[in-house]
């Protein structure tokens, strides 16, 4: 078993790297990228992009399947998804599931089996789904990753992770979402200080894996700034007294 969650745990570190890489490149100082606002029209592809286990969800590493063959127990077998997306099936050998749903990779078994079976029937569920973990970063009180639930939301999941800072710009958190393989994402800022101070209805709930980036507000930037250049590097500064108009 130690092997299957240290392959759990080099998972998420990876995960956790490639947050830091993302949000350096968002909202880096040398070459600013304009994350665009959400707008009704993105939501149905952020929809569509999100591997919720309650919907349509198609199979991820670290899942375990049960493959069972009704008329054929002797091959029936449970089974984890290796970080590599594959697993090794009975009397199939190696294949590539990750990606697949659990109707793609039934029928994928049943052609697989059809030379030594005769009309296979084949049923796939998941017995255990691997961690789902949403990822919240920035300026919050405990920034890391948390575990997914249904229905959570950005700001609960922002609370969840200790709710911003005196620092946040709660008007511009950023959204970053998987859509259809690690390298493509769909990156958004969400208005969450309408929520926080009118009321406003929320417009998406979060998927497994989802970025939450909390960037610093306009006045903290200035503060880290002066800070930074004169403050710390002028160490009599701080010192100097106020002068009584």
């Amino acid at each position: 078993m130690r092997p299957r969650h240290d392959a759990r745990q080099n998972r998420r570190w990876a995960a956790l790297g490639a947050l830091t890489a993302l949000v350096l490149t968002l909202v880096g100082c040398a070459a600013p990228i304009t994350v665009p606002s959400l707008t009704a029209e993105d939501l149905p592809r952020l929809q569509a992009a999100g591997n919720f286990p309650e919907h349509v969800y198609r199979i991820e590493p670290g899942d375990t399947l049960f493959i069972r063959y009704p008329f054929h127990p002797e091959m029936d077998q449970e089974v984890t998804v290796e970080p590599d997306g594959r697993i090794t099936a009975t009397r199939v050998g190696g294949i590539s599931v990750a990606g697949l749903t659990t109707g793609e990779l039934e029928k994928l078994l049943k052609d697989r089996t059809s030379d030594r079976l005769r009309d296979p029937e084949v049923v796939v569920t998941i017995r255990h789904f691997s961690d789902k973990p949403i990822y919240v970063g920035g300026e919050v009180g405990k920034p890391g990753p948390l575990p997914y639930r249904k229905g959570i939301t950005p700001l609960q999941a922002v609370i969840a992770a200790g709710g911003f800072k005196d620092t946040a710009h709660p008007e511009s958190v950023i959204l970053v979402r998987a859509a259809g393989s690690e390298k493509s994402f769909i990156a958004r800022t969400i208005n969450l200080g309408e929520t926080v101070n009118d009321g406003a209805r929320e417009p998406l709930y979060l998927a497994p894996h989802d970025i939450i980036f909390v960037p610093r507000s306009a006045i903290a930037n200035a503060n880290l700034w002066v800070r930074q250049h004169i403050t710390d590097l002028i160490p009599f500064v701080g010192r100097m007294p106020i002068p009584v108009p």
